[in-house]
């Protein structure tokens, strides 16, 4: 097995903002869920404006522990 860390979701901090904003789309609800192409693209640029550093702060806050992890279980899925 070769580890490829750069590879790993959970090592990529966009996986995690598209995490993120996949959820704050979700909680809209379905009255307000964007049920075509066009509607989904202006929720994601909506979605994508309101992001500030503390959204992603936590990820890069978490990263000494998803490397250790990562090494831990050579490369496969971690918890976060």
């Amino acid at each position: 097995f070769h580890w490829r860390p750069a590879s790993s979701p959970d090592l990529n901090p966009i996986e995690y903002v598209w995490r993120l904003m996949k959820q704050r789309i979700k909680a809209r609800g379905a009255l307000k869920f964007p049920d075509t192409k066009e509607k989904m693209r202006k929720a994601v640029q909506e979605e994508w404006d309101k992001l500030v550093p503390e959204d992603w702060n936590k990820f890069i806050d978490s990263m000494p522990d998803r490397v250790k992890e990562c090494k831990e279980r050579r490369g496969w899925a971690t918890t976060y």
